[in-house]
């Protein structure tokens, strides 16, 4: 697998805008000196291999950035915000409604991927899209919250909505499935608040994680199942889903899965 020199770029434009020009030719010597693939001149056309890039990214974290799941999200939000708000990929937003700007988006993996079998899938389901990325060559956090990062700051860019992001798989895998959800963000994911809700209904607040079980749920998924796939005990995820029951006021599968596609969170 081979990533675009366009990769590269957005680095550059973001670490010069920040730290200056001098810290960005330190940088980039210091990475060259250890992978010659780095030497060549580089542009958006150029395939960098991955084992070189990954390390490329690796020694970025750690010299400018937090190397968390957090600070990979929010470089993935800013590396959109450039190529595709003022770069070269500024067509993925340009004369589509909602619905062709969400079919587009999986063909950015085959702008960033060369020589890979990985791919794509967004799927508009009311207020939110499943986002799924398959056959990742491995796990990294870049593969995972910088990509997931990148695709809700485009959604931000193209709608008023502040976009939620949700994991529903992924953590280690070379697979990962998120639920990019049109709600406020909130400083503390654990007690985010979900939109006011029309006509009859309560607000109602469930964390993060009650919502990523209440998803499972409506995904088929027993609790031991649940349990499996967040890595927590049966009993905790039994725990969440009766949290979760009792705040939307509901019994079961079925009136957890219809208060879920009356909010645009999974299908009718």
């Amino acid at each position: 697998m081979n990533v675009s020199g366009l990769s590269v770029l957005t680095r550059k434009i973001l670490v010069t805008r920040q730290f200056g020009a001098e810290a960005w030719r330190q940088f980039y010597r210091d990475v060259a000196s250890a992978h010659r693939c780095f030497r060549s001149l580089i542009t958006a056309d150029t395939l960098v291999p991955l084992p070189s890039f990954l390390a490329f990214q690796d020694e970025l974290m750690r010299r400018f950035f937090t190397d968390d799941d957090g600070s990979y999200a929010q470089l993935g939000r800013e590396s959109s915000r450039w190529a595709v708000g003022d770069g070269p990929l500024k067509p993925v937003l340009d004369g589509k409604d909602i619905a062709g700007m969400i079919a587009s988006l999986p063909a950015l993996h085959g702008v960033y991927f060369k020589d890979a079998t990985t791919r794509s899938e967004a799927v508009l389901t009311g207020a939110s899209v499943e986002y799924k990325v398959f056959d990742l060559p491995q796990w990294h956090p870049y593969f995972e919250h910088f990509i997931v990062g990148y695709i809700a700051e485009i959604l931000e860019m193209f709608c008023a909505n502040p976009i939620r992001t949700v994991r529903l798989r992924g953590g280690a895998g070379k697979d990962f499935h998120y639920l990019l959800h049109g709600a406020p963000a909130a400083d503390d994911e654990d007690a985010a608040e979900l939109p006011k809700l029309p006509a009859l209904t309560a607000t109602h607040y469930l964390s993060n994680r009650e919502l990523e079980v209440l998803l499972l749920v409506a995904h088929g998924r027993t609790n031991e199942q649940i349990g499996s796939e967040l890595g927590i005990s049966k009993k905790t995820a039994q725990h969440h889903v009766a949290n979760a029951y009792r705040k939307i006021g509901v019994s079961g599968r079925v009136g957890a899965v219809v208060w879920l596609a009356e909010r645009g969170l999974v299908g009718s």
